[in-house]
């Protein structure tokens, strides 16, 4: 009987789930698209060309002021982790909630409730993830679901439940493309996808935020 190859061991009962595509792992995330509203990156880049405009000044100035200078290197570092960075990033085996701070990865299995309330929520494991890249519509009912209940949907509030039709990025549109993707993991006959809910600090965006913060400090109470 010829053994396996040296390089691909048969993993044992205790051994680690397969990380998710795209969780700094090197897969390709299959069909990935990245959702953010059209609005976030509007505002992102005129604000950021005002303040870019504001920093030129502030250090070109004969009187530098290293106070007018941190303020608005922590206001663009404050706009880009709370305007521009958060997203949501749907691809093949799940979703991935990239917050300010945080990144979340959930794949299909493990997710039992989809709903919105200010945004976008799963929740996977008895924990709620909210997407702050994906706010609701607030002229549109709450969406939400158990999806282990057998029943219709559920909104929480007032109204009447509609499943969203438009196509811009907000929670209730999400939402419902979310469920569907988890009824069709569902129905896979081979039951490959792994099931993996991970949230973990992104040391870009704290090391960032602490950079800038620090400087504030220094340019604000020292310089």
């Amino acid at each position: 009987m010829s053994q396996p190859p040296p390089d691909s061991p048969d993993p044992g009962p205790g051994s680690p789930p397969p990380a998710a595509p795209g969780v700094d792992d090197g897969h390709d995330l299959r069909e990935a698209r990245t959702l953010r509203p059209g609005s976030s990156v509007v505002v992102g880049v005129i604000a950021a060309v005002a303040g870019l405009a504001l920093l030129a000044s502030a250090l070109l100035s004969d009187q530098r002021s290293w106070t007018l200078v941190s303020t608005v290197v922590l206001a663009l570092v404050l706009l880009w982790l709370f305007v521009v960075r958060p997203s949501v990033v749907i691809h093949a085996e799940g979703v991935r909630l990239v917050n300010p701070m945080r990144v979340v990865d959930l794949t299909w299995p493990v997710i039992t409730e989809v709903r919105s309330r200010w945004a976008l929520e799963l929740v996977a494991g008895g924990r709620r993830y909210t997407a702050w890249g994906v706010p609701a519509d607030p002229g549109r009912p709450r969406y939400g679901r158990n999806l282990l209940t057998v029943g219709s949907n559920k909104v929480r509030g007032k109204g009447t439940t509609e499943l969203p039709t438009k196509s811009k990025v907000e929670a209730q549109v999400v939402a419902a493309e979310v469920e569907e993707r988890i009824a069709a993991d569902r129905s896979r006959k081979d039951g490959r996808t792994p099931r993996i809910a991970t949230q973990a600090w992104d040391p870009v965006s704290v090391g960032l935020l602490l950079a800038a913060a620090a400087f504030f400090v220094i340019g604000t109470f020292v310089v």
